[in-house]
């Protein structure tokens, strides 16, 4: 249900574009999309969700079902950010944070931590590394907001 009912908010409502808000990342600033996202999420809806909202929103967008495929997609990606949820098979989010954090490939990537298990979990993982994180159900244009200065700060990173 919360799935459907934050399909039916972004098209309606439409997530904010990446291009406007504080100015940060305009059209067309050194010729690059917004943005590469991996979304790691073993709940195909709700990686379908996300994966299909950030693409509204001007990301590029690939996908993983678990932190054993995801580690492989970033390694062979390099994302900009990856939003991971925790409680997955094979690998959980926290590993996958972990793994990620220990490839010197990676180390510009930022990580953002999605959890159905609340405030505590959330905690855990920016005390195990990752950059932020936020807890389902959320509003989509905060998080939106979140994914934009992930990105922007790592890219400023990086660009030096």
């Amino acid at each position: 249900m919360w799935v459907r009912n934050q399909i039916t908010r972004a098209i309606e409502g439409g997530p904010a574009a990446p291009w406007k808000g504080d100015g940060a990342m305009k059209q067309g600033a050194n010729n690059r999309r917004p943005g590469k996202i991996l979304v790691v999420e073993d709940n195909v809806d709700s990686r379908d969700l996300l994966a299909k909202l950030l693409g509204m929103s001007g990301y590029e967008v690939s996908s993983a079902s678990d932190g054993e495929s995801g580690y492989a997609a970033a390694l062979k990606e390099v994302p900009d950010l990856i939003i991971t949820d925790i409680n997955m098979p094979r690998m959980d989010g926290i590993a996958l944070l972990k793994k990620v954090r220990l490839e010197r490939l990676l180390t510009q990537t930022a990580v953002l931590v999605v959890t159905a298990f609340g405030g505590e979990a959330a905690r855990e993982a920016v005390e195990a590394g990752a950059d932020a994180a936020t807890a389902k159900p959320f509003d989509f244009n905060h998080f939106v907001e979140t994914v934009r200065s992930l990105v922007f700060a790592r890219r400023k990173l990086a660009d030096g």
